[in-house]
């Protein structure tokens, strides 16, 4: 090939290569499965994927009026529960791990976008009890989150939106059973049951003397996450809140027992109820926190913390249903009776020696 063959070589496979970087970025674009840009475009429903990625942009370009909020043990609760129910179209704001400076920034950004009817909060006691200048929104990608364009790059030209994503989000669009209030739902994907959930379960050490609840940096914190969601609640009086405590299974709890920390997430919960039940757009839920067969039902789990679908949904009902209400007079009570679960199960696992007795819960 002569230089002038090579030259024009060079050209059309420069040209070529910028044509399809085009398309690519075009297509993305359009599509946008992250809902970076824009709400959805005629035919294309709202497939979830990826929460990491997708929560901005849906709290930003999507349709709601209520948002369902909590970290990893709220992502299989079908929201299209609290729809059906309230008349509302619910987004889900999620975050595994989620503290609490993350899902007060999730709310602080539906509300400048949105007028919400509903806020649903799955409170765990982790939410309440980690610092309040950790980085919000930790999860996300920054580069979905920031105003700044030229980083869009990693957007538009990325192999797994091009080739996964975007794709994903075109097939499943044409199905007409798809169900968009089981988004970020993980059940399909893991295995449920006792071997499962002993497996991710490894205690460490002798128990930990219980850490006091009057401790300076923990006074701090959760004073300091409390006032957030306080200034929330009260600056949204035409907004029902509906907390509701989170279920975890029996092998999570045997973990902060053993760091310690028991006492300071009872406390934790109580301090919220203490904080915020006396609003008159706020109500709180015991879920099924503190019910044994759903604590003990290792069935259920597919690792120490997480439940399955059906157990989810009952914590949804509990609050549909306007059952076992949480109030400052009753909450000790409530919080009570996850004490004796916790304390029966620790002077069997120490009578009997080893996890086996787990097994008579199952169903």
């Amino acid at each position: 090939m002569d230089a002038e063959g090579s030259k024009k070589f060079i050209l059309r496979f420069f040209g070529l290569s910028a044509v399809l970087l085009i398309l690519a970025a075009v297509s993305v674009i359009v599509v946008d499965p992250f809902f970076h840009y824009h709400g959805l475009l005629p035919g294309l429903k709202s497939v979830y994927s990826r929460y990491e990625y997708q929560v901005n942009g849906a709290l930003e370009h999507l349709d709601y009026d209520a948002v369902l909020l909590g970290s990893s043990v709220t992502m299989n609760i079908n929201s299209s529960l609290f729809d059906e129910a309230y008349g509302i179209t619910t987004e889900k704001a999620v975050s595994s791990g989620a503290h609490c400076c993350t899902l007060v920034y999730y709310l602080e950004k539906a509300f400048d976008n949105r007028e919400l009817k509903y806020v649903f909060w799955g409170l765990d006691p982790d939410q309440i009890c980690y610092p309040i200048d950790e980085v919000a929104d930790q999860n996300q990608a920054l580069f979905l989150r920031d105003k700044n364009p030229f980083n869009d790059v990693n957007y538009f030209w990325n192999i797994d939106v091009l080739l996964d994503d975007m794709p994903n989000m075109l097939a499943i669009s044409r199905h007409a059973d798809y169900d968009r209030g089981r988004a970020y739902d993980f059940t399909a994907l893991k295995t449920f049951s006792p071997d499962t959930a002993l497996a991710t379960h490894f205690p460490e050490g002798e128990v930990t003397e219980m850490l006091p609840i009057d401790g300076e940096e923990y006074l701090k914190r959760i004073n300091a996450n409390m006032d957030s969601v306080e200034a929330l609640v009260a600056a949204h009086p035409e907004t029902e809140f509906k907390f509701f405590f989170t279920l975890a299974g029996i092998l999570w709890w045997d973990i902060h027992y053993r760091d310690g920390k028991l006492e300071r997430y009872y406390n934790a919960w109580e301090n919220a109820v203490r904080r915020l039940d006396k609003y008159d757009n706020v109500t709180f839920y015991s879920g099924v926190f503190n019910d044994r067969d759903c604590i003990m039902d290792l069935t259920h789990y597919c690792d120490y913390c997480h439940a399955d679908y059906e157990f989810n949904q009952l914590q949804a009902m509990s609050v549909i249903n306007e059952d076992r209400i949480i109030t400052e007079d009753n909450m000790e009570e409530e919080i009570e009776v996850l004490r004796g679960i916790i304390k029966d199960f620790e002077d069997r696992l120490i009578a009997d020696g080893n996890w086996d007795f787990l097994y008579e819960y199952t169903k």
